[in-house]
């Protein structure tokens, strides 16, 4: 049983390494110490420092303001793409 148990979880983790969408644990890393790095203050688009902030506190902290045109750019004087 315990081998069976083995192998599936060695055939799911392999099966997502031909993902070129799936993050490398080196990403992974950077985006949980990206999203530790800001918080859900209500602040405007020329106090954050980045686009990856901006787009933080569209997308999870659900600050709508931060898109005032709906086109998913948050905070344009910062981002030029979508989140």
């Amino acid at each position: 049983m315990g081998r069976l148990l083995f192998l599936s979880m060695v055939f799911a983790a392999g099966s997502g390494l031909a993902d070129p969408h799936k993050p490398t644990p080196t990403e992974r890393i950077e985006q949980f110490r990206t999203a530790q790095a800001f918080d859900c203050r209500n602040v405007s688009c020329k106090r954050l420092r980045s686009c990856e902030e901006a787009c933080f506190k569209l997308v999870q902290c659900g600050q709508k303001v931060r898109d005032g045109d709906n086109d998913g750019i948050p905070c344009e004087n910062l981002c030029s793409r979508r989140c």
